[in-house]
Protein backbone atom coordinates (compact mmCIF):
# COMPACT_ATOMS: atom_id res chain seq x y z
CA UNK A 1 0.00 0.00 0.00
CA UNK A 2 3.15 2.16 0.92
CA UNK A 3 4.44 1.24 -2.32
CA UNK A 4 1.59 1.87 -4.17
CA UNK A 5 0.95 5.86 -2.71
CA UNK A 6 4.77 6.24 -3.46
CA UNK A 7 4.08 5.53 -7.05
CA UNK A 8 1.12 7.72 -7.47
CA UNK A 9 2.61 10.75 -5.52
CA UNK A 10 5.63 10.25 -7.99
CA UNK A 11 3.00 10.42 -10.85
CA UNK A 12 1.78 13.73 -9.83
CA UNK A 13 5.12 14.96 -9.29
CA UNK A 14 6.27 14.55 -12.89
CA UNK A 15 2.81 15.68 -14.25
CA UNK A 16 3.15 18.90 -12.42
CA UNK A 17 6.94 19.26 -13.54
CA UNK A 18 5.53 17.99 -17.06
CA UNK A 19 2.60 20.69 -16.97
CA UNK A 20 4.90 23.75 -15.72
CA UNK A 21 7.24 22.80 -18.43
CA UNK A 22 5.69 23.30 -21.25
CA UNK A 23 3.71 26.18 -19.84
CA UNK A 24 7.15 28.01 -19.41
CA UNK A 25 8.31 26.56 -22.80
CA UNK A 26 4.66 28.39 -24.44
CA UNK A 27 5.13 31.61 -22.66
CA UNK A 28 9.51 31.54 -23.85
CA UNK A 29 7.57 31.04 -27.35
CA UNK A 30 5.35 34.20 -26.75
CA UNK A 31 7.19 37.28 -28.31
CA UNK A 32 7.94 39.75 -25.75
CA UNK A 33 8.75 43.45 -25.65
CA UNK A 34 11.62 44.78 -23.24
CA UNK A 35 10.93 47.57 -21.19
CA UNK A 36 13.78 49.43 -20.24
CA UNK A 37 12.89 51.96 -16.84
CA UNK A 38 15.23 55.01 -16.63
CA UNK A 39 14.22 56.73 -13.01
CA UNK A 40 15.72 59.14 -11.02
CA UNK A 41 19.05 60.82 -11.38
CA UNK A 42 20.98 59.45 -14.22
CA UNK A 43 24.45 58.58 -12.82
CA UNK A 44 25.81 55.29 -14.10
CA UNK A 45 24.92 53.85 -17.70
CA UNK A 46 26.73 50.27 -16.73
CA UNK A 47 23.30 48.41 -15.77
CA UNK A 48 21.03 50.35 -18.81
CA UNK A 49 23.81 48.74 -21.30
CA UNK A 50 23.89 45.55 -19.86
CA UNK A 51 19.91 45.26 -20.15
CA UNK A 52 20.23 46.59 -23.60
CA UNK A 53 22.33 44.34 -24.44
CA UNK A 54 20.66 41.70 -22.99
CA UNK A 55 17.12 42.97 -25.23
CA UNK A 56 19.73 42.85 -28.10
CA UNK A 57 20.24 39.28 -27.79
CA UNK A 58 17.31 37.64 -26.82
CA UNK A 59 15.45 36.73 -30.17
CA UNK A 60 11.90 36.51 -28.44
CA UNK A 61 12.26 40.26 -27.74
CA UNK A 62 10.61 41.73 -30.74
CA UNK A 63 10.59 45.17 -29.60
CA UNK A 64 12.09 47.63 -26.64
CA UNK A 65 10.40 50.62 -24.55
CA UNK A 66 11.83 53.42 -22.93
CA UNK A 67 10.67 54.13 -20.14
CA UNK A 68 12.05 57.94 -18.63
CA UNK A 69 11.58 59.56 -15.59
CA UNK A 70 14.23 60.87 -14.88
CA UNK A 71 15.75 65.01 -14.64
CA UNK A 72 18.61 64.23 -16.55
CA UNK A 73 22.29 63.25 -15.02
CA UNK A 74 25.54 62.92 -16.02
CA UNK A 75 26.85 63.57 -20.03
CA UNK A 76 29.20 60.34 -20.48
CA UNK A 77 26.40 57.75 -19.04
CA UNK A 78 23.44 59.97 -20.99
CA UNK A 79 25.45 59.58 -24.48
CA UNK A 80 26.51 56.06 -24.00
CA UNK A 81 22.81 54.88 -23.26
CA UNK A 82 22.21 56.73 -26.07
CA UNK A 83 24.29 55.11 -28.53
CA UNK A 84 23.68 51.51 -27.54
CA UNK A 85 20.10 52.61 -28.12
CA UNK A 86 21.18 53.56 -32.44
CA UNK A 87 22.50 50.21 -32.05
CA UNK A 88 19.42 48.08 -30.91
CA UNK A 89 17.50 50.63 -32.81
CA UNK A 90 19.23 48.97 -36.81
CA UNK A 91 17.27 45.44 -35.25
CA UNK A 92 14.36 46.03 -33.62
CA UNK A 93 11.96 48.95 -33.14
CA UNK A 94 12.55 51.39 -30.09
CA UNK A 95 9.83 53.93 -28.32
CA UNK A 96 10.10 56.22 -26.05
CA UNK A 97 7.39 57.39 -23.14
CA UNK A 98 8.14 59.76 -21.01
CA UNK A 99 6.57 59.85 -17.63
CA UNK A 100 6.35 63.25 -15.29
CA UNK A 101 9.81 64.23 -16.14
CA UNK A 102 12.17 63.40 -19.13
CA UNK A 103 14.60 66.55 -19.19
CA UNK A 104 18.20 67.02 -20.15
CA UNK A 105 20.37 63.49 -20.35
CA UNK A 106 16.79 61.81 -20.46
CA UNK A 107 15.64 63.79 -22.96
CA UNK A 108 18.93 63.13 -25.11
CA UNK A 109 18.66 59.26 -24.79
CA UNK A 110 14.64 59.42 -25.79
CA UNK A 111 16.05 61.06 -29.04
CA UNK A 112 17.97 57.49 -30.40
CA UNK A 113 13.98 56.36 -30.51
CA UNK A 114 12.09 55.73 -33.19
CA UNK A 115 8.68 57.24 -31.86
CA UNK A 116 8.67 59.03 -28.69
CA UNK A 117 5.54 60.10 -26.56
CA UNK A 118 5.05 62.45 -23.82
CA UNK A 119 1.97 63.08 -21.50
CA UNK A 120 0.67 66.93 -22.00
CA UNK A 121 2.20 67.61 -19.11
CA UNK A 122 5.55 66.32 -19.03
CA UNK A 123 8.55 68.21 -18.21
CA UNK A 124 11.20 67.65 -20.82
CA UNK A 125 13.85 69.51 -23.44
CA UNK A 126 16.06 71.26 -21.02
CA UNK A 127 18.39 70.66 -23.87
CA UNK A 128 21.78 72.57 -21.76
CA UNK A 129 25.05 72.19 -20.24
CA UNK A 130 25.84 72.83 -16.33
CA UNK A 131 29.16 73.25 -15.20
CA UNK A 132 29.19 73.86 -11.31
CA UNK A 133 32.06 74.98 -9.51
CA UNK A 134 32.09 75.72 -5.72
CA UNK A 135 34.68 78.71 -4.38
CA UNK A 136 35.73 78.23 -0.77
CA UNK A 137 38.76 80.71 -1.12
CA UNK A 138 37.14 83.43 1.18
CA UNK A 139 35.91 80.99 3.66
CA UNK A 140 39.16 79.42 4.56
CA UNK A 141 41.24 82.59 4.58
CA UNK A 142 38.74 84.03 7.22
CA UNK A 143 40.25 81.21 9.15
CA UNK A 144 43.81 81.41 8.64
CA UNK A 145 43.63 78.56 6.04
CA UNK A 146 45.11 78.68 2.43
CA UNK A 147 46.01 75.89 0.23
CA UNK A 148 48.72 75.15 -2.73
CA UNK A 149 48.99 73.20 -5.40
CA UNK A 150 52.07 72.37 -7.91
CA UNK A 151 50.73 71.66 -11.32
CA UNK A 152 52.71 70.47 -14.41
CA UNK A 153 50.42 71.61 -16.74
CA UNK A 154 48.72 75.52 -16.42
CA UNK A 155 44.86 74.41 -16.07
CA UNK A 156 45.70 70.98 -14.38
CA UNK A 157 44.01 73.07 -11.17
CA UNK A 158 41.78 75.17 -13.03
CA UNK A 159 38.25 75.21 -11.08
CA UNK A 160 39.93 74.44 -7.94
CA UNK A 161 37.65 75.68 -4.79
CA UNK A 162 40.22 77.03 -3.13
CA UNK A 163 41.31 80.37 -5.50
CA UNK A 164 38.69 82.34 -7.58
CA UNK A 165 38.78 81.83 -11.20
CA UNK A 166 40.90 83.43 -13.37
CA UNK A 167 39.93 84.71 -16.81
CA UNK A 168 41.72 82.37 -19.05
CA UNK A 169 39.89 79.21 -16.68
CA UNK A 170 36.93 81.06 -17.35
CA UNK A 171 37.14 81.02 -21.12
CA UNK A 172 38.55 77.26 -20.87
CA UNK A 173 35.07 75.83 -19.27
CA UNK A 174 32.79 77.90 -21.29
CA UNK A 175 34.51 76.62 -24.19
CA UNK A 176 34.72 72.97 -22.83
CA UNK A 177 30.12 73.54 -22.35
CA UNK A 178 30.01 75.06 -25.49
CA UNK A 179 31.65 71.94 -27.07
CA UNK A 180 29.53 69.52 -24.78
CA UNK A 181 26.20 71.49 -25.88
CA UNK A 182 26.83 71.35 -29.58
CA UNK A 183 26.99 67.42 -28.79
CA UNK A 184 23.51 67.75 -27.39
CA UNK A 185 21.92 70.02 -30.47
CA UNK A 186 23.43 67.59 -33.13
CA UNK A 187 22.37 64.64 -31.06
CA UNK A 188 18.93 66.32 -31.15
CA UNK A 189 18.99 67.28 -34.76
CA UNK A 190 19.61 63.96 -35.53
CA UNK A 191 17.72 61.72 -33.54
CA UNK A 192 14.33 64.38 -34.03
CA UNK A 193 14.86 64.70 -37.90
CA UNK A 194 15.10 68.90 -37.14
CA UNK A 195 17.19 71.33 -38.72
CA UNK A 196 20.06 72.12 -36.38
CA UNK A 197 18.96 76.02 -36.73
CA UNK A 198 15.38 74.91 -34.95
CA UNK A 199 17.17 73.19 -32.38
CA UNK A 200 19.62 76.24 -31.33
CA UNK A 201 16.18 77.94 -30.86
CA UNK A 202 15.40 76.12 -28.19
CA UNK A 203 18.65 75.00 -26.81
CA UNK A 204 18.81 77.87 -23.74
CA UNK A 205 18.52 75.01 -21.01
CA UNK A 206 14.48 75.91 -21.10
CA UNK A 207 11.98 73.21 -20.24
CA UNK A 208 9.14 72.32 -22.25
CA UNK A 209 5.33 70.91 -21.56
CA UNK A 210 4.59 67.73 -23.82
CA UNK A 211 2.34 69.83 -25.84
CA UNK A 212 4.56 72.29 -26.57
CA UNK A 213 7.69 70.28 -26.99
CA UNK A 214 5.15 68.40 -29.90
CA UNK A 215 4.69 71.72 -31.57
CA UNK A 216 8.21 71.92 -31.34
CA UNK A 217 8.80 68.80 -33.46
CA UNK A 218 10.51 67.26 -29.78
CA UNK A 219 8.81 64.68 -29.23
CA UNK A 220 5.96 62.48 -31.75
CA UNK A 221 2.72 62.24 -30.12
CA UNK A 222 0.70 63.10 -26.84
CA UNK A 223 0.08 59.61 -24.78
CA UNK A 224 1.15 57.66 -22.20
CA UNK A 225 2.57 54.00 -21.52
CA UNK A 226 -0.22 52.59 -22.62
CA UNK A 227 -0.04 54.09 -26.07
CA UNK A 228 3.51 53.40 -26.52
CA UNK A 229 2.96 49.92 -25.78
CA UNK A 230 -0.03 49.48 -28.53
CA UNK A 231 3.25 51.42 -31.30
CA UNK A 232 5.50 49.31 -30.04
CA UNK A 233 3.57 46.05 -30.35
CA UNK A 234 2.30 47.60 -34.46
CA UNK A 235 5.93 48.59 -35.54
CA UNK A 236 6.99 44.83 -34.50
CA UNK A 237 4.09 43.12 -35.73
CA UNK A 238 3.27 40.91 -32.51
CA UNK A 239 -0.48 39.47 -32.98
CA UNK A 240 -2.56 39.04 -29.51
CA UNK A 241 -1.19 40.12 -26.16
CA UNK A 242 2.64 40.21 -25.73
CA UNK A 243 4.79 38.99 -22.85
CA UNK A 244 6.26 42.22 -21.18
CA UNK A 245 10.14 41.91 -20.10
CA UNK A 246 11.19 44.15 -17.51
CA UNK A 247 14.65 43.30 -15.90
CA UNK A 248 14.50 44.89 -12.31
CA UNK A 249 17.59 46.17 -10.14
CA UNK A 250 18.23 43.81 -6.81
CA UNK A 251 19.55 46.48 -4.11
CA UNK A 252 16.19 47.59 -2.50
CA UNK A 253 16.34 50.63 -0.71
CA UNK A 254 19.05 51.14 0.20
CA UNK A 255 20.05 51.29 -3.54
CA UNK A 256 17.73 53.83 -3.91
CA UNK A 257 19.18 55.89 -0.90
CA UNK A 258 22.82 55.51 -2.61
CA UNK A 259 21.42 56.77 -5.79
CA UNK A 260 19.93 59.90 -4.39
CA UNK A 261 22.84 60.26 -2.10
CA UNK A 262 25.17 60.23 -5.22
CA UNK A 263 23.01 62.96 -7.51
CA UNK A 264 24.19 65.50 -5.06
CA UNK A 265 27.37 64.57 -4.64
CA UNK A 266 30.18 66.64 -7.12
CA UNK A 267 31.34 64.72 -10.04
CA UNK A 268 34.89 63.65 -9.45
CA UNK A 269 37.22 63.58 -13.23
CA UNK A 270 40.29 61.27 -12.49
CA UNK A 271 43.58 61.14 -14.31
CA UNK A 272 46.73 59.42 -13.48
CA UNK A 273 47.53 62.34 -10.83
CA UNK A 274 44.48 62.84 -9.25
CA UNK A 275 41.49 64.48 -9.26
CA UNK A 276 40.92 67.43 -11.89
CA UNK A 277 39.69 70.64 -9.52
CA UNK A 278 39.69 68.65 -6.39
CA UNK A 279 36.88 66.86 -7.16
CA UNK A 280 34.54 69.92 -7.19
CA UNK A 281 33.34 70.39 -11.11
CA UNK A 282 30.24 68.86 -12.37
CA UNK A 283 29.63 68.45 -15.60
CA UNK A 284 25.40 67.36 -16.26
CA UNK A 285 23.11 67.47 -18.62
CA UNK A 286 20.15 68.23 -15.67
CA UNK A 287 17.97 70.33 -14.35
CA UNK A 288 19.48 71.86 -11.03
Amino acid sequence: MKKKTKRILIIILLLIVVVLGIRTIRENMTPAIGMLEIDGPIVTSLRYLEIIKGFEEDEQIKAVIVRLDSPGGRVGPSQEVYEALLRLKKTKPVVASMGSISASGAFYIACAADTVYALSGTLTGSIGVILEFVDVSEGLSKLGVSARSITGGELKDAGTPFRHMSDKERRYFEDLARDIHDQFIDAVSAGRSLPRRDVVEYADGRVFTGRQAQAMGLIDKLGGLDDAMEDAQEKAGIKGKPRIIRPKESGGVWKDIKRLVNSYIPVQFRGDSGTLSGGYLRVEYSIQ
